[in-house]
């Protein structure tokens, strides 16, 4: 099987990218000030960094079964310039593209400041709400849909092809555990038609949106700019909340239900406005969350198509958990 995260770490994959990046540094009358530097391998993806006259630049090389992200990314950042990053050069088909450094992260700043996520979620509902027409243009580009209308035929898709696996592979569910999920699962299907019957549009849900993924702006009038599109669909926005209500219960020792966290939350809705009252738009919440796990759940199986044996068997359990979450009410 493929191990092409075993093959980034190796020199030859190195020179690879070192005569990629030299094309690109000429194309742009850049010149090189040290060695490329390394970064941590992943799955998923790996960095260089590419110093250069004019400051760092970093290259990225991303998973086969996440290729797309590299032309989304530049097709998206046409659409909104000021809130994504837009890479110097990219190679579809390889995987690759190379971007400026946009400086310090919004993870630069203390944890425990609940309002710094109303800034973030405020600004990437402007970001959603800008996008929201494009959904063709970006769907072009590569971005998957997970459109809440055809949610419950998908499950059932899954169920079954995980079913169907042989007993000894690491993503095989029990023909018993299947047909439970799948009697539990009406309650699911309820609320995919209920989020594919309401007002709000859809548009593009990160999916793995923490402070990391969000530049720190250059003044407090500047729109924030988000990176790393890679886990990213075409679903229901509210979706996007799933990681920062998360990280904010956590960080905070606390639940959703806190007023903090409310107050962060009505800050994301308030962008939504256009389609109803905040208190009628947080009835959307759970659901798009509950079946937002299903966006975890393909964006692992496309990670892992093609992977080594024991890459899967690592990850196994991270594909089939969001399967087994969606009959579990979340406490909002």
């Amino acid at each position: 099987m493929a191990e092409w995260n075993d093959y980034w770490g190796t020199e030859a994959w190195l020179d690879q990218v070192d005569a990629w990046v030299s094309m690109v540094l000429d194309t742009y009358e850049l010149h090189r000030t040290a060695p490329l530097e390394r970064g941590i391998i992943e799955l998923w993806s790996t960095q260089v960094v590419v110093h250069t006259d004019h400051g760092k630049l970093f290259f990225k090389a991303v998973n086969p079964g996440q290729q797309s992200e590299v032309a989304l990314t530049a097709a998206a950042a046409r659409l909104a310039p000021d809130q994504l990053v837009m890479p110097l050069a990219v190679e579809p088909l390889r995987g690759w593209m190379i971007s400026p450094d946009y400086g310090e992260t919004m993870a630069r700043i203390p944890s425990t400041d609940y309002q710094l996520w109303g800034r973030i979620l405020r600004d990437f509902a402007r970001l959603q709400r800008h996008l929201v027409p494009h959904g063709d243009e970006l769907f072009d580009a590569g971005l998957g849909q997970l459109d809440p209308a055809f949610l419950p035929g998908y499950i059932d898709e899954q169920l079954l092809l995980h079913a169907s696996l042989p007993t000894g592979h690491p993503l095989h569910l029990p023909e018993r555990d299947a047909e439970d999920l799948h009697r539990q699962l009406g309650p699911v299907r309820d609320m995919a038609a209920f989020l594919a019957a309401g007002p709000v549009p859809l548009s593009l849900d990160h999916n793995d949106l923490h402070r990391g993924n969000a530049f720190l702006p250059a003044s407090p009038e500047e729109p924030l700019r988000f990176i790393d599109l890679g886990d990213a669909y075409w679903a229901h926005p509210f979706a996007s909340l799933a990681m920062p209500l998360r990280t904010m219960s956590k960080e905070l020792g606390t639940t959703p239900s806190d007023p903090r966290i409310r107050t962060v939350v009505n800050a994301y809705l308030h962008e939504w406005e256009d389609y109803g009252p905040v208190e009628e738009l947080r009835h959307y919440i759970e659901p798009a969350l509950r079946l937002g796990k299903l966006q975890a759940h393909a964006t692992w199986m496309r990670m892992l198509t093609g992977a080594s044996d024991a890459d899967l068997d690592r990850h196994a359990a991270q594909v089939l958990r969001p399967l087994s979450e969606l009959v579990s009410p979340l406490t909002l």
